[in-house]
């Protein structure tokens, strides 16, 4: 098979358990850019918050940020296949999230943005801080999410849903109809909330189409249930050791965990 494409997740796939990208995946990664093959991140993050591994890697290929919802050029600053909350549905996820006390983290155009700081947040916060200030991603506290989202040329590209309980999630899940929203699991207490047909696996084919390349030439990397759509769309859907068991039985092939060398074994044996 002669690939042309490797998408890969960030969080639980790329990512070590710190957050991290191993030096055997950089290097595996390095050799397949070497062979010609184009590196594409698929992600639920924001794009700020892609920064720093992007430049890491130093790629030269759009972004797909929030699961799907929008596609970002880092060297253009510029948005494309965006799909991103009506202000209709961001105060129907503001509302049910009071509800249920439920916390948010709001993605606008150019910034994340939470009212509580939870342990999430902190933990978050701290890795912001590390980061270059160059590449440092943009998060801020806000008193009230409805007068961001009000504010002309503002977008709303996800929420960030959680709760210790599940049960709580799972109920606030109940009052979004998934003809208007996609609700995906991202964590075992958290699930991204955004606009109804967005997904990484559709996105990905949108961005590969434009790159003139044929999806069934393209590896891709996975851990969770977002990542379902993107590894059954492609020639290869692959599934890291740590994944969830359902990313394991879609995927055609499942490799070692984030913390060990379970990329770069497998790009190296197919490349």
């Amino acid at each position: 098979m002669a690939y042309q494409a490797i998408a890969f997740d960030l969080d639980g796939t790329l990512l070590n358990p710190q957050g991290q990208i191993l030096d055997s995946s950089k290097q595996a990664i390095q050799r397949a850019r070497d062979k010609g093959l184009k590196i594409f991140f698929v992600t639920g993050r924001h794009h700020t918050a892609v920064r720093p591994y992007y430049h890491e890697i130093n790629l030269d290929t759009p972004i797909i940020c929030c699961n799907g919802t929008y596609v970002y050029n880092p060297h253009t600053h510029e948005f494309s296949f965006g799909n991103p909350l009506s202000r209709e549905q961001a105060e129907k996820v503001i509302s049910v999230s009071e509800k249920y006390q439920i916390q948010l983290l709001m993605y606008s155009r150019d910034a994340m943005n939470y009212i509580t700081l939870n342990p999430h947040m902190e933990k978050f916060l701290k890795w912001v801080e590390s980061c270059p200030a160059e590449v440092r991603p943009l998060v801020a506290q806000v008193d009230d999410f409805r007068t961001l989202y009000t504010q002309p040329g503002e977008c709303i590209w996800k929420f960030v849903i959680s709760h210790p309980e599940r049960q709580n999630i799972e109920k606030a899940i109940a009052e979004l109809p998934p003809t208007e929203f996609s609700c995906e699991w991202s964590w075992a207490d958290r699930v991204d909330v955004a606009n109804n047909g967005n997904s990484k696996g559709g996105r990905l084919l949108d961005v590969l189409k434009v790159w003139d390349i044929d999806p069934q030439n393209v590896i891709s990397f996975g851990d969770n249930h977002n990542d379902i759509s993107m590894i059954t769309a492609v020639g290869l859907g692959i599934a890291m050791g740590n994944a969830e068991e359902e990313v394991k039985r879609r995927a055609k092939r499942v490799t070692l965990s984030n913390e060990e060398d379970g990329i770069a074994q497998v790009l190296n044996e197919i490349l």
